[in-house]
């Protein structure tokens, strides 16, 4: 089997990669881009891992955060590394903004106690009336938020999914194609829109309910009535969810293709993926298998791993029988560069009838 039916979708607008880490998941996905620049006109390749090798599969510099066209390839070929540290000064710097009308009132201090809707920092706008720190209003304190050094966790997940929802609604690209991180984040990543359908709707009933009773206290004391942007950014920002759940679930515009070497380890790590990705309702149709071993009876070492992996390869084709299993070589060579992506390409695509490993 070969990805040659990933060329035929016209309408394809989003590629997962994942799987066990070091199994080939960042070449499979170089190589899978550049062809596809000869079917659409524009292909981005991000990558979520924070443990980034995309540039040095490339031998490019991809850093920094945002898109850098590739040299050398023909079509419009675009990647990007993600930066969790970069995104998470921006989400400093949107979260320090305060919000009108989310602040004290009179008669009310700052504290927890005195307070029993909001305790945090507020700050006196321009009309003499108290706003309140978003970063506090959301629970977002110091500790949180970068007042150590390190990320929260599941920042990378978390911001890996913020570009998806940017991608979907506004993207210059054609196809983009996701070099995930080893599995455990890639997981968590799947999870989020679920989790983050759920919460946003929880804060949305929570905001109209406390919103009247804030609109009747400022009333009270001649507060000013104000229209609550609040509320609209998170009815916008739960409709973009639910249309990226709606599009990751669409097998002509999504696939998620599995990446994995003929190893029982690798096999169940991979059988959980599929597990959830199935629960997600994310489509799957093909599974790239890497560094299978060619026969060579005139290697003692090379004939038996062949046989090791020939059993592996049995247990395979029975655990994962409902998909097209790609068999990828051992090649000689490191795969990195231009030159030798493209011929990864000509694997991974190339034509039906011709001889494969472990047929």
């Amino acid at each position: 089997m070969t990805l040659r039916a990933i060329l035929e979708k016209t309408n394809l607008t989003y590629l997962f990669l994942g799987g066990k880490g070091g199994v080939g998941k960042t070449i499979s996905a170089s190589a899978i881009g550049i062809k596809l620049t000869k079917y659409f006109n524009r292909v981005l390749i991000v990558s979520t891992d924070p443990a980034h090798s995309l540039s040095d599969c490339f031998d490019q510099d991809l850093s920094g955060g945002e898109p850098v066209r590739i040299d050398g390839v023909e079509g419009n070929l675009y990647g990007m590394e993600l930066e969790a540290e970069k995104g998470m000064a921006d989400l400093q710097r949107i979260s320090s903004l305060n919000v009108p009308g989310m602040g004290a009132y009179p008669g009310m201090d700052n504290t927890m106690e005195s307070n029993p809707f909001f305790g945090g920092n507020t700050t006196t706008d321009e009309f003499g009336e108290e706003q309140m720190n978003m970063q506090d209003a959301l629970g977002l304190g110091s500790d949180l938020m970068g007042g150590g050094a390190s990320l929260p966790p599941g920042s990378d997940e978390a911001f890996a999914f913020g570009k998806l929802l940017e991608f979907i609604e506004d993207s210059d690209y054609d196809v983009v194609i996701f070099d995930t991180a080893p599995t455990g984040h890639t997981l968590r990543l799947l999870s989020l829109p679920d989790f983050l359908d759920s919460f946003v709707g929880r804060m949305i009933k929570m905001r109209m309910k406390l919103g009247n009773l804030f609109e009747a206290i400022k009333g009270m004391f001649g507060g000013r009535q104000e229209k609550d942007q609040s509320l609209e950014m998170l009815e916008s920002l739960k409709q973009v969810i639910t249309k990226a759940r709606i599009e990751l679930a669409d097998d002509a515009k999504t696939e998620f293709i599995p990446v994995m070497i003929p190893t029982m380890m690798a096999l169940y790590e991979t059988e959980r993926l599929l597990n959830t990705l199935r629960d997600y309702g994310i489509p799957v149709e093909h599974l790239i298998i890497n560094q299978l071993i060619p026969e060579n009876i005139d290697c003692p070492f090379c004939s038996k791993r062949y046989k090791i992996q020939e059993k592996t390869m049995l247990t395979i084709k029975q655990y994962f029988n409902q998909y097209d299993l790609v068999k990828v070589p051992m090649l000689p060579q490191e795969i990195r560069g231009i030159d030798q992506l493209k011929m990864l390409a000509e694997i991974l695509f190339k034509e039906e009838n011709e001889e494969e490993l472990f047929p």
